[in-house]
């Protein structure tokens, strides 16, 4: 526990730290600095990662502290240019109107370490507690194998950039490959700072991040959204409430840590409080690169945090800001217009390198609605986050009344904007489930798209909602609590307040305990050893120590998940992932034509070219199509492993069997030609 505690407690340093250092240099205040510290962060790695890609410089720590150096300089300069132009000036503030108490920002700050611990104790201690190998257990999922073979190659080759990850996806072909990679460069520089291994890393590291970006955000727009029509202190309220009840959700993160969709939650996380920045930029210009920068780090973290802030940047500028003007309507879009530009310079290696693989990743082609759901069921579970992984567990009445009176108060406050969102999400979750039909079955399906049509994907955006309102209808509750005993001149107190936040952060910490145990259950879902268990690891191990085994490339079938050998025991696959982008002719041929090595010379031939001397097998195949004998007419691929399991190969001898676990070697016969 204390090696999960230090990688949490590094992860918010390198989180936080930068960013908040490069926005208060932008002129942010401390607490804005602070909040929107994580995308800031991550937009300047998503930025320095390709750009040191493209000349050839290692992303390490020391790089990583140029990085920040440098963004600090251009911050400085952008302070600078600011005071000079009048166009930046912000808007006259009143000298008079309130500002945030200690009490109330202390208040905010519990709020913030309360969830993170609630989400961090959740996740690791059930993991650590009920699973294979505790820390170093191996996810059975299918996007857990790329992340931590993503955070392993990082560490080891210092090639951050998101347009090389096609070197990892394919040994061979080193085909081009784009994937928002931000959340696995940052996580690589734990490495030297923790001593953690791969699978260590990835575990821990996975809720951590979430344990801040979440709670900060959620917490930080229950703020701005209570700043419409309350003092500073009052709002903290919300935002304190906000952001611990934001660890009670199952889907806030425990459902997305399950399907180990983490870089996806981590950039629909960011949106919020993005999405909060760039408002403000409207009266106060100079906040346009430092929103045009979180938005960068929200984009390359995931484009799909991008399109929740387009969405609610976009629903208030509608809703909001066109009756509403700060400094009129064609100045106030020339800011927004400004933001976007400078936005879409940041983030166009996301532009490119999406638009390079978009048909490899159909957005539209995906689809996971419910044959036995209907109109209603499909809007109930939407509604109440009713992902696969709850059950009958929801609807969770003790979140969901407060959520309720937080959307009571959206509307009172004419927050127009994040209510729409909320209920526009809402509708997506339900087409996703269930095919509404029609033109608006075809928009929401659009919208929908980047998040895969994935119901559990969209339920986390529409939780982070709720989770929101939930804030906001707790915090109404605290003050018309406080409203009625300050009323009392025996109760009267500036510590009232304070005092009553504090209670409703106790409420929540035995909301966290009571759900302790099933969000725990939800977050280790698929941790069983239904493909890689306990015997691959001893295989990979094992193999880590023969001879030549760590200098030479192992043939695996990609469809065993076998690609964890390089993680766990730093072995070298043919195939990393359960997938490989351009597979190569001599791939295939291999791949498929296993069993007759050393009986076929060109198979042998491409044997010696690969450099491959031991051949792992480790059935079944992830797939149900991809096990037993081929049948096209039937769907299934079959496993191509098969015959060489039934009847070995001329060219191969079987040195290791343990269960389901077979290592061959090459023959030297084949390895050196026939000589």
């Amino acid at each position: 526990m204390l090696l999960a505690a230090w990688v949490t407690a590094v992860t918010a340093v390198i989180l936080i730290v930068p960013g908040a250092l490069v926005g208060r240099r932008m002129a942010l205040p401390w607490p804005v600095a602070v909040a929107v510290s994580a995308p800031l962060t991550l937009g300047m790695v998503g930025v320095f990662t390709v750009l040191y890609g493209a000349v050839g410089i290692p992303w390490n720590l020391l790089t990583a502290l140029l990085m920040v150096l440098v963004c600090w300089l251009i911050a400085w300069g952008w302070d600078l240019v600011g005071r000079r132009i009048g166009l930046l000036a912000p808007s006259p503030v009143d000298a008079h109107a309130p500002r945030l108490g200690r009490p109330a920002l202390l208040g905010m700050i519990a709020g913030v370490l309360l969830g993170a611990a609630i989400i961090v104790l959740t996740s690791i201690r059930r993991l650590m507690g009920t699973t294979f190998l505790g820390l170093n257990n191996i996810s059975q999922v299918w996007d857990a194998l790329w992340h931590a073979d993503a955070l392993q190659w990082i560490h080891q080759t210092g090639d951050a950039s998101a347009l090389h990850m096609g070197d990892l996806m394919n040994y061979d072909t080193h085909g081009f490959n784009y994937y928002p990679n931000t959340w696995h460069a940052l996580g690589s520089l734990l490495y030297p700072l923790t001593g953690a291994d791969t699978v260590e890393l990835y575990n821990v590291y996975s809720p951590a991040v979430l344990a801040f970006t979440l709670p900060i955000s959620v917490g930080a727009t229950a703020y701005w959204l209570g700043r419409a029509r309350l003092a500073p202190d009052q709002a903290a309220v919300f935002a304190a409430v906000g952001a611990a009840i934001t660890a009670v959700f199952p889907s806030l993160p425990y459902v997305e840590l399950a399907f180990t969709s983490v870089p996806n939650a981590v950039g629909v996380s960011l949106a919020p409080v993005t999405a909060v920045l760039v408002t403000t930029a409207i009266s106060d210009r100079r906040r346009i690169l430092p929103a045009a920068l979180a938005i960068a780090g929200t984009a390359a973290t995931h484009p799909s945090g991008l399109v929740v802030v387009a969405v609610i940047v976009g629903l208030w500028w509608l809703l909001q800001l066109l009756p509403n003007p700060v400094r009129g309507r064609l100045a106030d879009a020339a800011t927004l217009a400004a933001t976007g530009v400078v936005a879409l310079v940041l983030i166009s290696p996301v532009i490119i390198g999406t638009l390079k693989i978009s048909e490899n990743n159909e957005l539209a082609g995906f689809e996971f609605r419910d044959d036995q759901a209907n109109l209603a069921t499909a809007l109930t579970r939407a509604t109440f986050q009713g992902t696969e992984l709850l059950g009958h567990q929801y609807p969770l009445l003790y979140l969901l009344i407060p959520a309720a009176i937080g959307f009571g108060w959206l509307i009172w406050s004419r927050n127009w904007a994040v209510a729409a969102a909320w209920l526009l999400f809402i509708a997506a979750t339900t087409n996703a489930i269930y095919e509404i039909g029609g033109p608006v079955s075809r928009v929401l399906g659009t919208l929908g798209g980047y998040f895969y049509n994935s119901p559990h994907r969209l339920t986390f955006v529409v939780s982070i909602f709720t989770a929101i309102a939930a804030g906001i209808g707790v915090g109404v509750l605290v003050l018309g609590a406080v409203r009625l005993l300050d009323r009392t001149d025996r109760l009267r107190s500036p510590l009232l307040l304070p005092a009553a936040t504090l209670v409703a952060l106790l409420l929540v910490m035995g909301a966290g305990a009571v759900r302790y145990a099933d969000n725990g259950a939800i977050a280790t879902q698929y941790r069983s050893e239904a493909r890689i268990g306990l015997e691959d690891v001893a295989a990979y191990k094992w193999l880590a120590q023969q001879p030549g085994a760590q200098d030479t490339v192992i043939l695996n079938n990609l469809d065993q998940g076998s690609g964890w050998m390089y993680p766990v025991a730093d072995l070298t696959p043919l195939f990393p992932f359960y997938r490989a982008n351009d597979f190569s002719q001599r791939q295939a041929d291999l791949y498929w034509n296993v069993g007759k090595i050393g009986s076929d010379p060109a198979i042998d031939q491409t044997v010696r070219d690969l450099n491959i001397r031991y051949v792992f097998d480790s059935p079944p195949s992830y797939w149900w199509f991809q096990n037993g004998p081929q049948n096209l007419a039937e769907g299934i691929f079959g496993d191509p492993f098969l015959t060489l399991r039934d009847a070995g190969a001329p060219g191969l001898r079987e040195i290791y069997r343990q269960g389901d676990v077979t290592i061959f070697e090459v023959t030297e016969d084949v390895r050196n030609g026939g000589n």
